[in-house]
């Protein structure tokens, strides 16, 4: 096939996917423009995984198609009747409502973070200390990369700030020492690799803390309120850990050998950095300004939680990195990864929102409860953790995802006979965090990541789905039966 064929191909398959599934009749109980919806979000994300034209281009055109349509693909008939309710302005509102998410902005001020560990040089000082003591071997220097991310995990609230705005901007600027360059044959040299271990990461880190995620706190309340299950800081540890330790060993090196790097090893490098440190002098008054904002950050962000949002200490930071010429506004707005990144996600999550808003999810909800029916407990506590999880494909933010479906999987185990609702309540809230591996933007540091060009976008769907799959697994199989000793 030649890459012209591939290009039409490409670029059909996703009206394909939209033109079968609105001929397919209405699944029985489901409104109408639930359905169209659906199809339309369906087509969005097969143009996501094919990329006939960028990822953010196909979420823009697909906002555009359901605010343009939305009368068919949003709104119901008796929503449509009441007196005073204008279609157009409801519409547009919802298709812009992206852009004032909390999440969507603390990315990118995650981004400007790393615009600013790339101007003052202080991201390539780190990388080229990491490379000289842990770079002779690609896998360690993987390995490095997951266990900081653990470390900070208990201190840091947010794994946007902690991934995005920390460890991020050190390690994007590790690949360039290796001649690994994003869009480029050459970012599987070491730098897709890398960026990989970043998302594996986050995801184990978010689930293995309460104060991994901003979710996990809201998931606690919500089994609290609902379930009547309470749970601690250290139960919530305890519960992981097993699981944590396991896939802290074993996803790397599945990563490592799914997604071989070019560079495996190299002493050369280390010697090469270690001469690079010292070319590099003493540190400049930029970077030590930036290492005081980078701490201040983190203060607020681990103590000040209750005072200040995350999204807020980083938009500080950020107007404090300006006003002391840490980076200028004219790099800023050259930085186009950033303002790509801001858009795509603010588009994927009004898009994922408009599943509640059409009445999908609340169908979804109903058919999943009249399926489990004649279940025995432990199989119904199986179904509802893989359906909680798993439909995490058609959210863009853990929260979001959190916040609409766990109280309904949660009302629906409740209403079953037998099911223990302590054991499913901590399985549910324990997938949180590893569910943030399985798309590119279903966390926001996955969308960073994604964002930065390193890892293509069928790599990251394929690794995303694999590791996923052994994540749900580990945690079902292992995590599960040790978890049922104490509860």
């Amino acid at each position: 096939m030649s890459q012209t064929q591939e290009k039409i191909w490409k670029a059909i398959a996703p009206l394909a996917v939209l033109a079968i599934l609105l001929l397919i009749p209405v699944p029985d109980g489901m409104p109408p423009q639930a359905w169209r919806y659906f199809a339309i979000f369906v087509a969005m994300i097969v143009g996501m995984i094919l990329e006939p034209i960028p990822a953010t281009a196909i979420s823009f055109i697909a906002v555009t198609l359901s605010v343009l349509s939305a009368n068919w693909v949003l709104f119901g008939a008796q929503e449509l009747a009441e007196p005073g309710f204008k279609a157009g302005k409801e519409a547009l509102k919802w298709g812009l409502a992206g852009f004032s998410s909390t999440t969507v902005w603390l990315v990118f001020g995650a981004f400007i973070f790393a615009l600013g560990y790339e101007a003052t040089g202080l991201g390539r000082r780190i990388a080229l200390f990491l490379v000289k003591f842990m770079g002779k071997r690609t896998l360690t220097l993987g390995y490095a990369v997951v266990i900081i991310d653990i470390l900070l995990a208990p201190f840091t609230p947010s794994n946007t700030a902690r991934t995005g705005g920390t460890v991020f901007p050190v390690v994007k600027n590790l690949p360039p020492l290796f001649d690994s360059f994003p869009n480029d044959p050459s970012s599987r040299r070491i730098g897709g690799y890398l960026m990989w271990m970043m998302v594996v990461g986050t995801s184990i880190s978010s689930s293995m803390f309460v104060t991994g995620a901003a979710p996990n706190v809201l998931g606690i309340e919500f089994v609290g309120k609902i379930a009547g299950v309470h749970i601690s800081w250290m139960q919530w540890f305890l519960a992981f850990l097993p699981v944590g330790l396991l896939l802290l060993i074993v996803a790397p090196l599945i990563s490592y050998c799914l997604y071989k790097p070019g560079v495996t090893h190299s002493s050369e490098v280390a010697a090469w950095a270690n001469t690079a440190l010292g070319e590099m002098g003493k540190l400049s008054r930029k970077e030590y300004t930036l290492i005081g904002l980078v701490l201040l950050s983190l203060c607020l962000w681990v103590f000040g939680g209750k005072v200040l949002d995350a999204t807020a200490v980083c938009l500080l930071a950020v107007s404090l990195m300006l006003a002391l010429h840490v980076v200028s506004w004219k790099d800023i707005t050259k930085y186009s990864s950033a303002w790509n990144t801001l858009v795509n996600l603010a588009t994927l999550v009004v898009m994922a929102n408009g599943l509640t808003r059409s009445g999908f999810i609340d169908w979804f909800a109903q058919t999943m409860s009249t399926h489990l029916d004649g279940f025995s407990p432990n199989m119904t506590v199986v179904a509802l953790v893989l359906v909680f999880y798993f439909a995490h494909y058609l959210f863009a933010s853990l929260s979001a995802h959190t916040a609409t479906l766990l109280p309904v999987i949660l009302a629906v185990g409740k209403g079953l006979p037998g099911v223990p609702m302590e054991q499913l309540s901590m399985l549910l809230v324990l997938s949180i965090g590893i569910m943030g591996v399985l798309t590119p933007y279903a966390t926001g540091p996955g969308v960073i990541i994604y964002g930065c060009g390193y890892v293509k976008s069928k790599d990251y769907w394929r690794l995303g789905g694999i590791l996923g799959v052994v994540y749900i697994a580990a945690l079902l199989l292992i995590g599960w039966p040790i978890m049922r000793l104490w509860f």
